[in-house]
């Protein structure tokens, strides 16, 4: 409950003199945030804490904000690339916010990484927060020969060859204030360190918008290449069988949507997108862990509304599925990303990764 007070006075949808003055005494909490940061990035730039080279290509994708900007659909988007160019993979993650029953049991295994499990079965997932460790582990056991980091941007511990951020059309750059007052996990000068740019959502922003985000990265960086992305439904999976039916089966069909992802305004129109009828849309915060008591009331009050069927994000379904429910029609929204400007830039970038020596 606190959790998603908080985040409404950052989107502004709690108004009032209550909530300008929570604002300005979390302003005052940026400061030291600030402090940190910047000693953290000097030290590393001036090599007094030394960067961790490894013997193989390492490809970063991260953000500047917190939440829902579209990194871990590229993170599988990558891999697949990686692996269709031949090269051995392994993605190497922090795992914030893993307070999963299904987790291994030295990792923090969160439900993005579950998702990316689920997805890239033949690619190894190191989940910890010794990334250079989990990294030697990968060349070592899986003969890793290319390692994506994910939510790497500010994980300045081991050295990369490619800086991939992920700017989200819908938030780019988190209302300009730095955490806890807003959304940027850095300052926006910091972009500079970016080697691409891929826009999300760009199918559910206006043109204006899009225009202005260009501008505003070419200010910070003109020497970063911008490639512009969707999310695209691929299918949907029955959670009782594993049957999949395709997307359009949504059309006129009476939906109760449930979320707890980062962005779930970006699945409500993907949902609406698909011409379904969203009689009732539950959201819970980012990483929420269900009980089966709240999905108990879920389905209830599925029944009551007469709806066809309870629809999740594949974020959900990997934490609903082992509460091993028999008596509902829940069904999982497969989302994948997909470039839709820009894709030479990619893959330009991905490529003179591939067949750069490495050195350290």
């Amino acid at each position: 409950m606190i959790k998603e007070y908080y985040l409404s006075i950052l989107s502004g949808q709690q108004r009032g003199f209550i909530s300008t003055i929570i604002k300005s005494a979390l302003s005052i909490f940026t400061y030291p945030y600030l402090a940190v940061l910047n000693t953290r990035n000097i030290l590393y730039k001036n090599g007094i804490i030394k960067s961790i080279r490894l013997p193989v290509k390492i490809i970063s994708i991260g953000n500047i904000t917190t939440g829902g900007t579209g990194k871990t659909p590229l993170v599988e988007f990558t891999a697949k690339y990686l692996n269709e160019m031949g090269e051995k993979v392994a993605i190497l993650s922090r795992g914030y916010g893993g307070n999963n029953s299904s987790q291994e049991s030295n990792d923090n295994v969160n439900d993005e990484c579950l998702t990316l499990r689920e997805n890239l079965q033949d690619v190894p997932l190191l989940v910890g927060k010794d990334r250079a460790r989990k990294g030697e582990k990968a060349i070592r056991d899986y003969a890793a020969d290319c390692l994506i980091l994910d939510d790497g941007f500010q994980h300045l511990k081991l050295k990369r060859d490619l800086d991939i951020v992920v700017i989200n059309s819908l938030n780019p750059f988190g209302g300009e204030n730095l955490i806890p007052r807003g959304n940027l996990r850095e300052p926006l000068k910091n972009l500079v360190r970016a080697d691409l740019f891929v826009i999300s959502h760009c199918n559910q922003s206006n043109e204006q918008t899009i225009k202005s985000i260009y501008t505003r990265l070419n200010q910070i960086n003109p020497h970063a290449p911008v490639c512009e992305s969707v999310h695209r439904p691929v299918y949907i999976e029955n959670i009782t069988d594993g049957s999949t039916l395709e997307p359009e089966w949504l059309k006129g069909k009476m939906i109760y949507g449930l979320s707890a992802i980062g962005n779930p305004e970006s699945f409500a129109f993907t949902l609406n997108k698909l011409e379904a009828v969203l009689i009732r849309y539950r959201v819970f915060s980012d990483h929420h862990v269900y009980t089966k008591e709240e999905i108990g009331d879920v389905i209830s009050e599925t029944k009551s509304l007469g709806a066809d069927a309870i629809v999740v994000t594949q974020k959900d379904i990997v934490k609903i599925r082992k509460m091993n429910i028999k008596d509902a029609n829940i069904l999982s929204l497969k989302i994948e990303i997909q470039i839709t400007k820009g894709i030479k830039f990619y893959e330009e970038a991905i490529n003179k990764v591939l067949n750069m020596e490495q050195s350290n």
